[in-house]
Order: structure tokens, then C-alpha cells, then sequence
């Protein structure tokens, strides 16, 4: 047991990565589906994922903040582009179109989303930071065009999360939408 628990130490940034690759790639294929089906065990996998996704991402940013400078030298070794996780997980936090929102009450959250995203972009800027004097200058621009683009996705769920509120849909039909709504 021993083993496990040191193997999972040394792994446990990548295997972080992989489960958030992994909950976004669950989604991007079966976010459709929830509107076509009623079964309820793939609902709760759905709702799971959804929740699970940002959880997972936000959890390896913050422990690559932690933990960077342990780990930055052993991934040195292994992994070169491991300063790349930290816009790459921006990206994941930006979430699938498939299922931008589970439900329609979680478009009113977005202010909370806002919040989140200049949380995230902060923390994701002090591990990039934390990583710009180990890397040419090449790597450091592609990683700088990963980091515009993990800002830019998780900006376009924020907006749409916002255009999606109740009340957002009812003023851009002139309140018409009023009269046909229970």
C-alpha cells in the first residue's frame, strides 16, 4: 500500500490533468444527450461530470501554486511542458459547449463564475510566472497565446451563462416571452 500512496505523490499533477481532460471529453460527447434522453443514471453521471470538471481544474491550479517549485524540478525530468497545465486548465475551466449551464437556475450564477474566472486567472498567472525564467522565449509566446485562449473560453461560458438568465431571454423578446410562460 506504501507503493501506491508514493506512486500517487509523484503522479498525482498529471493524474489531476487526465481526470479534467477526461470529465471535459465525457461531456463534450454526452452534454447533447440530456436534452434527448430522460434517464435518470445518465443525468447523474452528467451532473456529476459537470460539477467534477471545474472542481478537478481547480483543484490541480491550486496545487500546481502550492506545489510548483517541488514539483517544476522532478517534472523538469519527465515533463517539459508542464507550465503549460496552468492556461491549459483556464481552458478547461472555460467548460464544453455541449453544457455550458445543467440547469437554467445556473445561469444566474455568473456574477459567481465572473468571480471565479479573475480568481483562476490570478492563480493561473502566479504558476506561469512562478515557470517564465525555465523556458525559451518561443515556449513562453505559445504558452502566452494558451493563456489568451483559456481567458477567452472561460469569458465566452461567463457570457453565455449571462445571455441565458430568465430574465436576460425575456428582455430580448420585449417581454412578449411573459405572456406565453406560466
Amino acid at each position: 500500500m506504501e507503493w501506491l500512496i508514493r506512486l500517487y505523490n509523484e503522479w498525482e499533477i498529471q493524474l489531476l490533468v487526465l481526470l479534467s481532460f477526461t470529465l471535459q471529453l465525457f461531456l463534450f460527447f454526452a452534454g447533447r444527450l440530456r436534452q434527448c434522453s430522460g434517464n435518470r443514471l445518465l443525468r447523474l453521471s452528467l451532473w456529476a461530470a459537470y460539477l467534477g470538471a471545474d472542481l478537478a481544474a481547480v483543484y490541480a491550479l491550486g496545487y500546481l501554486s502550492r506545489h510548483q517549485d517541488i514539483n517544476i524540478e522532478r517534472l523538469r525530468r519527465t515533463e517539459q511542458l508542464a507550465f503549460f497545465w496552468a492556461p491549459f486548465l483556464l481552458i478547461h475551466l472555460g467548460g464544453q459547449d455541449t453544457i455550458t449551464a445543467f440547469a437554467m437556475e445556473d445561469n444566474n450564477l455568473w456574477l459567481r463564475h465572473l468571480l471565479n474566472l479573475l480568481t483562476q486567472i490570478a492563480l493561473a498567472l502566479y504558476v506561469f510566472r512562478k515557470s517564465i525564467g525555465r523556458h525559451g522565449a518561443d515556449l513562453l509566446l505559445s504558452g502566452i497565446f494558451l493563456f489568451i485562449a483559456g481567458i477567452i473560453k472561460y469569458g465566452e461560458r461567463i457570457w453565455s451563462l449571462k445571455c441565458g438568465r430568465l430574465r436576460s431571454l425575456e428582455s430580448s423578446t420585449g417581454h412578449q416571452s411573459r405572456k406565453q410562460l406560466p
